[in-house]
């Protein structure tokens, strides 16, 4: 913002003034999902997508544990942990720590779960430039930012994004074979990133309190929304190159069934 537009605000009016920044490039508009909708895309080409997905469900947690390191604010920190809470176990959002039930889709991909665990353990699934330098970036950003603010960018400039993401790429993928359970790590962060955004929102209001943390919450908030779309711009672009893979599938990826996709709603993202 080149002028101070946010001085005489209230919290609320700023939250809604970050929410019309981070609406401005939504991540449901990606192309690649009009591709996915038109069946334009081979199974072959979601399992390369599949393969970079696994680096991001690994990867894009340690944001939150940089976080959670530099900061000493009591509030600030029970946000940051119910938020991993969700991530890392099995108490809330999902059956398992979401990188597990990542594995379904790995899994039903062709993948070998233990091959795709191990290959993350030893640091062999090297994704995409542009998903690497993404998740990169906003790693460095989450030790360098105040914590709390650069917590709270995360969640309103990135996660509040993911649920209609999520609503659209879901029946996208349903005609091509994969079930509920396949693409529970999707289905999952449906409501968990709505709920994710909603504390967001709240450390925004308790935290962006003066006019220079709000025009710095503005300016990262943007920057966290941006990383987002290329993380995941590198993702979808892997689907047309033939990128290295330290693990393939072990089965060949069946044709793309001939039927809608179910007929199943899903909570649509407020």
């Amino acid at each position: 913002m080149e002028t101070d537009v946010t001085r005489d605000m209230s919290p609320d009016a700023f939250v809604e003034l970050v929410e019309e920044m981070v609406n401005r490039r939504r991540l449901c508009d990606h192309p690649f999902l009009d591709r996915l909708e038109r069946g334009e895309v081979t199974r072959g080409q979601i399992d390369k997508i599949c393969y970079q997905m696994m680096y991001y469900y690994n990867n894009s947690v340690r944001n939150i544990g940089s976080c959670l390191m530099h900061n000493m604010d009591r509030g600030a920190r029970t946000a940051i942990m119910e938020n991993l809470i969700d991530e890392e176990t099995e108490q809330r959002c999902g059956y398992a720590a979401h990188y597990v039930i990542a594995l379904d889709f790995a899994a039903a991909c062709g993948y070998d779960r233990k091959e795709i665990e191990q290959a993350n353990l030893r640091g062999e699934i090297r994704p995409h430039p542009a998903l690497e330098e993404g998740l990169e970036d906003v790693a460095r950003f989450g030790t360098r930012e105040e914590p709390a603010l650069a917590m709270a960018a995360g969640m309103v400039g990135a996660e509040s994004l993911l649920p209609d993401f999520y609503i659209r790429l879901v029946p996208s993928l349903k005609p091509y074979g994969f079930s509920d359970k396949d693409l529970d790590i999707f289905i999952v962060h449906i409501e968990g990133d709505l709920e994710h955004a909603a504390e967001g929102r709240k450390l925004i209001r308790a935290y962006a309190d003066t006019p220079e943390r709000r025009q710095r919450f503005y300016a990262i908030c943007e920057y966290v929304r941006d990383r987002l779309w290329e993380a995941w711009d590198g993702v979808f672009q892997a689907a047309d190159l033939d990128l290295p893979q330290a693990v393939h599938p072990r089965k060949p990826a069946p044709p793309r069934k001939p039927r809608k996709a179910a007929k199943k709603k899903l909570k649509k993202a407020a």
